[in-house]
């Protein structure tokens, strides 16, 4: 079983305890992590952006001039894609972006970019886990736990609001729930503060 330390929000560590290996004890390769990553900022994107074609500009499509005789190119209808204001040839459309991308995949990358914090030594567990939805409470649990300044994730129950209001406003802070955060979030904390009580949603995402 691997072992995590537990901390108080001012930073004294007063216990430890055991976490499922199954969940803090994985490795996964570079190229997984990767492929999760890419998949969750594809399945992002909006695909809202439209231009309009040569059948959508407003104009006439009455020939310019005549086809001969007149020194200037052949040309067919002012909406041409070569003309100034005409349409555009091959511009984007709404489409989905959305990849689908395996389960079991998913969970691994998850798990392993826990167990890699884990193994860093940045992944604290945080007992009696409360905020009031102030933010010098947060900067307080930083500085206790030796965070400030560094890009940290704090992971607590679903539902807790008062933690994402508390720590919005600190620049590098970001706050999520253990049973919903994306693995690009973990990817991108430098340290992870853990509610001790949230180990539960995590076992129930990934067992």
């Amino acid at each position: 079983m691997a072992l995590a330390r537990v901390y108080t929000m001012s930073g004294e560590e007063v216990d430890t305890v055991q976490l499922p290996d199954e969940v803090f004890s994985t490795g996964v390769s570079t190229h997984v992590l990767w492929e999760v990553v890419r998949v969750e900022q594809t399945n992002r994107r909006r695909g809202t952006a439209s231009t309009k074609t040569r059948a959508f500009v407003v104009g006439s499509g009455k020939k310019p001039w005549r086809q001969k005789h007149t020194g200037h190119a052949r040309s067919g209808s002012k909406k041409s894609p070569i003309w100034r204001g005409g349409g555009v040839a091959f511009g984007p459309h709404p489409r989905p972006w959305s990849i689908k991308l395996n389960r079991k995949i998913r969970r691994k990358a998850f798990a392993g970019i826990l167990s890699e914090r884990l193994d860093e030594g940045n992944l604290r567990l945080i007992r009696d886990f409360f905020l009031e939805g102030k933010t010098r409470q947060v900067a307080g649990m930083l500085a206790g736990n030796g965070c400030s300044g560094r890009k940290t994730l704090i992971l607590t129950l679903e539902g807790d609001e008062l933690a994402t209001r508390a720590s919005r406003n600190i620049p590098g802070v970001f706050s999520a729930s253990a049973r919903s955060v994306p693995v690009t979030t973990l990817v991108n904390a430098e340290v992870v503060l853990m509610d001790e009580r949230a180990i539960d949603e995590l076992k129930a995402r990934l067992l």
